[in-house]
């Protein structure tokens, strides 16, 4: 009898945390339900956790054990793995190497520059390092400068972004990337006249692009990218097609210039000929060799700067480096791969985070890309062990804030009150981060929209968000 009763109590107790577990999956607050319903989109399209961080009363559990697309939310995870294992002041260098011999100022040989993986080297820093050699005396280079990207493995983009290959956001990891490798074309309409002026940045030889393009009569900046097509498919020749609207102010198109040496050619002969640097050979890719001489290393921001870049503007390219930089770190001169970084993380999400790679599977880092998966319950984990973590200030702070700044700049919930890393990709619109209630209270929330019209608002999140601004 005891037995019968003792089992019957075990059934019971099943029965009571199955009905308990299952309202905690099936609430949804109204004002998102009617969200999803005003959308067109079904309550199966979304998910979301919502964790209390320090004490608060709400706790929302929607589909958050379905694995979900995380766009660009990935780079919550690349960051806090980045800033826990490489630390915040870690920093990038490129070295500057030479071959050869140096005779009154003059280098009979050739330069090397060694590319670190700093993801944000830009022509100031061109400057700033060629200007570094001719203080050391070097007036004259008589042979190539050798860029060498040993540092990464050659990355490629992928082809499910095929239709994107000409974005700069597209572009792959270089270690010795330079300006993200990209020509920015500045549109300026004119008060006067049916016609915009183009220039463009940089100017390289061989470049052609139409010096203006023709204005339409449209007075509202409404799709203008729509309204004035770019076609890069040959990079030295982009050519426009249709009209801008009247009424847009200055734009900027930017594409990614497929061949790196001949867009380093360009900056070295320019910066060179700037800083007072005699040089006419060739800008190729190579390997500098083990007796080569080092003149300086020169090093990047630190990390903790570079995390803000990456989150708040959703910066692919900078979240790419990070996480090849887990495997570079340590490599002893092997060339650092997406399989060795993502082994790196999936240890940290196991023994750190005690999140299992089934729940959180990464690709390269940035969130571009149809195979990485998340859980929302796995991503509100991670946000909460990032709030106990002592890289905190930094990785929040890195966090678009709500109607402040980033991509959360014209989103008018909990103003100045959720740092939201926000996601985007063709039928995915995901947000993941923290909130500070009215009553003080902090929470941890994520939450992703799934199909075909996920993109098309950005309502069920916001009104997620804004539960909990008013009610935690």
């Amino acid at each position: 009898m005891k037995k019968l009763v003792l089992a019957f109590s075990l059934l019971m107790l099943t029965y009571c945390f199955s009905i308990s577990s299952s309202f905690a999956q099936n609430y949804l607050p109204p004002f998102v339900k009617s969200a999803l319903v005003h959308s067109k989109l079904s309550e199966t399209q979304f998910s979301a956790s919502v964790v209390a961080l320090d004490g608060g009363k709400l706790n929302l559990s929607w589909r958050d054990r379905v694995r979900v697309l995380p766009a660009s939310t990935e780079k919550m995870i690349t960051t806090l793995a980045g800033l826990e294992l490489l630390g915040a002041d870690w920093r990038w260098k490129t070295s500057y190497l030479y071959s050869g011999t140096i005779e009154e100022g003059v280098l009979f040989g050739h330069l090397f520059i060694k590319g670190g993986g700093d993801p944000h080297y830009v022509s100031e820093n061109l400057w700033r390092d060629l200007s570094r050699l001719k203080a050391l005396g070097i007036r004259e280079i008589r042979g190539d400068i050798v860029i060498d990207r040993s540092y990464f493995e050659k990355d490629y983009q992928d082809p499910q972004f095929r239709e994107d290959w000409d974005r700069p956001y597209t572009a792959p990891a270089d270690a010795a990337l330079l300006n993200y490798q990209s020509i920015a074309m500045t549109i300026s309409p004119q008060v006067t006249g049916k016609r915009a002026l183009i220039t463009v940045t940089p100017e390289l030889p061989g470049l052609q692009v139409s010096k203006s393009v023709n204005l339409s009569g449209q007075k509202a900046c409404v799709r203008w990218r729509q309204a004035l097509e770019l076609d890069v498919s040959d990079p030295w020749k982009p050519e426009f097609s249709g009209a801008m609207p009247s009424g847009c102010e200055e734009k900027v198109l930017a594409y990614w210039f497929k061949d790196a040496n001949a867009y380093w050619q360009t900056y070295l002969q320019s910066l060179s000929n700037q800083v007072g640097i005699i040089w006419q050979g060739r800008a190729v890719s190579g390997t500098a060799p083990s007796d080569a001489t080092l003149l300086f290393d020169a090093w990047s921001e630190d990390l903790g700067s570079l995390v803000r870049l990456t989150n708040k503007f959703s910066n692919n390219v900078m979240a790419k480096h990070i996480l090849l930089t887990l495997a570079a770190k340590d490599s002893h001169g092997i060339a650092a791969s997406y399989a060795r970084a993502r082994a790196i993380v999936y240890r940290w999400l196991q023994q750190a985070v005690k999140v299992s790679p089934e729940d959180i599977v990464v690709d390269n880092g940035s969130g571009l890309s149809r195979q990485s998966r998340v859980t929302a319950q796995a991503m509100t984990k991670l946000i909460a062990y990032g709030w106990r973590s002592p890289r905190m200030p930094e990785w929040i702070s890195s966090f678009p804030i709500s109607a402040v700044d980033g991509t959360m700049s014209k989103r008018r919930v909990a103003p100045g009150q959720a740092y939201i890393k926000t996601g985007l990709l063709n039928n995915v619109k995901s947000a993941g981060g923290f909130v500070q209630a009215q009553s003080g209270k902090r929470y941890a929330l994520y939450a992703v929209v799934q199909g075909k019209r996920a993109t098309q608002t950005d309502a069920p999140i916001d009104r997620l968000i804004e539960w909990v601004y008013f009610n935690g």
